[in-house]
């Protein structure tokens, strides 16, 4: 009780930081993005905590939590998250418990921790000496971890309407073409909000069908062109400027407070490891809007400066050849911090070139150039706090055309389909780990990621969709660039169910 206390009088502080403007935020305000945002700079808002004095008996506090308390990631890591901040302890738990209760009664369970998978039979399969740890999401709330995002944001939502005194909840929208909508229609379910989803006109009918059943207003969008951005987005961004309706998407660029949420699956990934006695070197994370990677690294960030952990493990992303706007963004980063101290970089791009041919270009410079993106990265690691990195990257917030925009290839396709947004929307500050992790981003073949799930299938209990299992392709690819050495620990993150198929017999446990 005594120690408890001390936590209460040493709580993180909280603010919200925009890197474009410089300005600082409470998140007691209720802003969701900044009010001062361009759509040529980053105004992305990011949650920073300062912990001073406080930090080792958070830590230690989390630490028995975690051995002693209730496996609700909500509650056993609410020191960290802003609504607990505005709402105190018990308000924070009471209207937790109000939410789980209802997501109990509708979903037939409620947010726990999910199973972190030690894949023996699926790293003997790959010759893996190291040890190979899955996060297994499959079987979380609506069968993928895009629920966790929702989440932070509904207990940010109840908990400004809680202190505000009102009665009356926003109605919510939703862009997405599948797992995303899922996850906030159960979410915003239990929290009796009105939902509206914006979903591609070709959406998976089981999905449409398990949407309605959540009482999800269903949208369908269709796609005429690439270049202008994701239509669902497009027409999502008009409903909110037209109707006043809320954010309650996957990306943080409109809503920072669902990557607090998803901030859970890295806290127990870095839990889970430390109660098997191991250490991470790497993760290997597949993206298409970047919240995924986004939160687990701003979790580990906070965990470094808590002192739960020693390091931010380095940070691989990932993204199909059929659309890699991030490793796009990343790639032209590089190309920036290479010019500006002398690094070899043969990467030529050309905004009034063909944009197909700069998107091949761009691929084959992926391809042929590793050694070259090695040691700009490796550079780019051990001098990320010095001007030589810092500048490029204040530069690139207030140029953010010339890193990320709109796909303008051809419609992108994949069997990762999950992850083909036009843009990487939290692009910067994943951008911003992985450069300081030491890690890359990484373009990964069709082949790859139709191999990476029969493997995943073959050697585990899981039945992960395409998407789920694409950090596992890129896994494979950077193994055989010799990014990743086989005696590592790596960490991957099997994040959506494949409803269309059966489970097979495995013997990995999940």
């Amino acid at each position: 009780m005594n120690s408890f206390k001390k936590v209460m009088k040493t709580s993180p502080h909280i603010v919200l930081n925009c890197p474009a403007c410089g300005r600082q935020y409470d998140p007691g305000g209720g802003l969701l993005g900044c009010p001062h945002r361009r759509t040529d700079q980053e105004h992305t808002l990011t949650k920073q905590t300062t912990f001073d004095a406080s930090a080792a008996v958070i830590a230690d506090t989390v630490r028995r939590s975690w051995r002693d308390g209730p496996k609700d990631p909500y509650r056993l890591f609410s020191t960290f998250f802003s609504s607990r901040a505005i709402l105190g302890r018990q308000d924070y738990r009471r209207i937790l418990d109000t939410l789980n209760s209802r997501m109990a009664a509708a979903e037939g369970r409620s947010f726990q921790v999910t199973p972190l998978v030690d894949a023996r039979h699926l790293a003997a399969a790959l010759d893996w000496q190291g040890r190979l740890f899955i996060k297994n999401e499959t079987g979380n709330i609506s069968g993928s971890h895009k629920s966790r995002h929702l989440m932070g944001s509904l207990l940010y939502l109840e908990a400004l309407r809680r202190r505000q005194r009102k009665c009356h909840r926003h109605v919510l929208a939703v862009y997405s073409c599948g797992n995303a909508a899922l996850g906030a229609a159960a979410v915003a379910r239990a929290g009796r909000y009105e939902l509206h989803a914006f979903v591609p006109d070709d959406v998976d009918p089981v999905v449409e069908q398990l949407l309605a059943e959540r009482g999800a207003r269903v949208r369908k969008i269709k796609r005429d062109d690439t270049g202008i951005g994701d239509p669902c987005y497009l027409a999502f961004q008009q409903a909110l400027q037209e109707k006043g309706w809320l954010p309650f998407s996957c990306s943080g660029n409109d809503n920072w407070s669902n990557i607090e949420g998803g901030e859970t699956l890295g806290w127990e990934t870095l839990m889970q490891t430390a109660e098997s006695g191991s250490t991470i070197s790497c993760m290997v994370i597949q993206a298409g809007g970047g919240a995924l990677g986004r939160a687990i690294a701003q979790a580990w960030q906070q965990a470094v400066k808590v002192g739960l952990a020693r390091n931010l493990p380095r940070i691989y992303v990932c993204q199909p050849e059929g659309g890699f706007p991030f490793v796009r963004a990343y790639l032209l980063l590089l190309a920036r911090i290479a010019a500006q101290n002398g690094l070899d970089f043969d990467l030529a791009n050309d905004h009034r070139g063909d944009p197909r041919q700069q998107l091949a270009d761009m691929k084959r410079f992926s391809r042929s150039r590793s050694p070259q993106i090695r040691r700009a990265a490796n550079f780019a690691r051990r001098h990320f706090d010095a001007p030589t990195v810092q500048t490029v990257l204040k530069k690139a917030v207030l140029q953010r055309g010339n890193f990320m925009w709109p796909w303008d290839g051809k419609a992108p396709h994949s069997l990762a389909h999950g992850i083909l947004d036009d843009e990487t929307y939290d692009w910067y500050d994943l951008a911003v780990a992985v450069l300081k992790s030491g890690g890359r981003a990484e373009i990964i073949d069709e082949q790859q990621i139709a191999r990476a799930n029969a493997m995943a299938r073959q050697h585990t209990d899981m039945t992960p969709c395409a998407t789920g299992t694409a950090g596992l392709a890129g896994l494979l690819q950077l193994t055989a660039a010799g990014d990743i050495g086989q005696d590592e620990n790596v960490a991957l993150y099997f994040t959506g169910l494949d409803r269309s198929a059966t489970k097979t017999a495995g013997r990995d446990n999940p």
